[in-house]
């Protein structure tokens, strides 16, 4: 086996474990909160990239103009999202996070992530260096 290949296959192990081990954790939060993964996924969108129209948010999320909408009604009925105008064009309406749930969404991340900060624990100084080198230059690649 090349030396390609071994790193693909690490970084396949590894994200494999990644992923189920942070939506493991990320399921068991949403389960006591009483949204859905589609609701929880939407307002993820919307922390991420700011205030969406309802286009932008189904075009990203791959279901209809009108479940979207449906949708963004409960999370508004939840007090998770508020509708805003679009400065310049009161025609159209922005979705954007209330307080309620930028809230919900910073709680998710810190859940589907707090598996993650037992792994320095078992790491020795030069072992963490290393790996810290090594995930910022693969966050680099990716993040140009």
């Amino acid at each position: 086996m090349t030396s390609q290949d071994e790193f693909l296959k690490a970084m396949e192990n590894w994200a494999n474990f990644y992923l189920f081990r942070s939506l493991a954790h990320y399921f068991e939060f949403l389960k006591h909160t009483g949204v859905s993964m589609h609701q929880a996924y939407a307002l993820t969108f919307i922390h991420y990239n700011g205030p969406s129209k309802i286009s932008d948010i189904c075009e990203h999320m791959m279901v209809s103009a009108a479940a979207t909408s449906q949708m963004v009604d409960r999370l508004e009925k939840l007090a998770l999202v508020e509708r805003a105008e679009e400065p310049g064009d009161r025609r159209v309406r922005n979705v954007l996070l209330s307080q309620q749930g930028q809230s919900l969404v910073e709680k998710s991340i810190e859940a589907r992530q707090r598996w993650a900060a037992e792994i320095p624990t078992e790491l020795s100084e030069s072992q963490l260096a290393q790996m810290t080198e090594t995930l910022q230059l693969l966050s680099s690649i990716y993040q140009e």
